[in-house]
């Protein structure tokens, strides 16, 4: 009887009502919060901004109520660069406003990469390794005797590169290789002569400078500069042929007892520039 009496109370059919109104009033209001400021059912297209420079882009972005961030970049030599390569969500994708676009963008500088191709390597090898980073070349056939289908130098501009030289993405590289020949030159008596000068005679009786070999005289760059080749290998003999191509070896002094008279290099105690 105390139940009945207290379930059909005053004060619990009040308690009932209130409980009653919140089951029904509460959810619709969130409905309702969650509609208006979520704006659930509201999208905009994402626009393709593919192609398009990074402030055409960015305009474009913002007038259809969308942000953007540029995430990475690529490199690609016949691309325009500073545009757009990809995005994400892709072109068309439905978005809430506000929606974040992330972006890649060409590079607007190649990147370098360090060259690896040294003297010696099998020229298909070279190749593939300047092809894969992306550097052009051309090639180029020197007579070499030891260096036969193998890399004689990397040069750029008239100048050799070292292995571990940067050289940028779409830039021209002169690829040496070497070649054996049956055909004889004559062996130039380069004797009493700066090494700049007997490069000069070895290249035009189509012959290799192999080690440049300084004598104890020789300290400091300035003496390297004045310096004179005192002997040579294979030794000058008039009218002396040799094939083209062969290593010649130079020895070089500041010494002037080194000159006068003829020098035993097999008996010299020299270290290699």
């Amino acid at each position: 009887m105390e139940i009945l009496r207290f379930i059909f109370s005053r004060r619990f059919l009040k308690h009932l009502v209130i409980a009653l109104v919140l089951a029904v009033v509460l959810p619709g209001i969130l409905y309702v919060y969650l509609h208006v400021f979520t704006r659930h059912g509201e999208a905009v297209n994402v626009p393709d901004v593919r192609g398009l420079k990074i402030n055409e882009a960015a305009e474009l972005l913002s007038g259809n109520a969308l942000n953007y961030v540029v995430i990475d970049s690529v490199y690609a030599e016949d691309a325009e660069r500073g545009s757009i390569f990809q995005q994400s969500p892709p072109p068309q994708s439905a978005v809430k406003e506000q929606r974040v676009v992330y972006l890649t963008i060409y590079r607007m500088t190649p990147p370098s990469e360090v060259l690896k191709v040294e003297e010696g390597m099998d020229e298909r090898v070279a190749e593939i390794i300047l092809a894969n980073k992306g550097i052009r070349y051309e090639k180029r056939f020197e007579e070499h005797q030891l260096l036969h289908g193998m890399v004689v130098k990397v040069v750029k501009k008239g100048e050799s590169l070292t292995p571990e030289a940067r050289i940028k993405r779409g830039d021209r590289v002169t690829l040496v290789i070497g070649q054996r020949s049956d055909e004889k030159t004559l062996l130039p008596d380069l004797i009493g002569f700066k090494l700049d000068t007997a490069k000069v005679y070895l290249s035009d009786a189509r012959l290799t400078l192999g080690s440049t070999l300084y004598d104890g005289s020789v300290v400091t760059k300035e003496d390297s500069l004045a310096a004179q080749v005192y002997a040579q290998s294979p030794t000058f003999e008039e009218e002396k042929q040799i094939e083209a191509g062969s290593i010649v070896d130079l020895f070089l002094s500041i010494d002037p007892k080194r000159f006068e008279a003829p020098a035993d290099v097999g008996q010299e105690e020299n270290e290699t520039l």
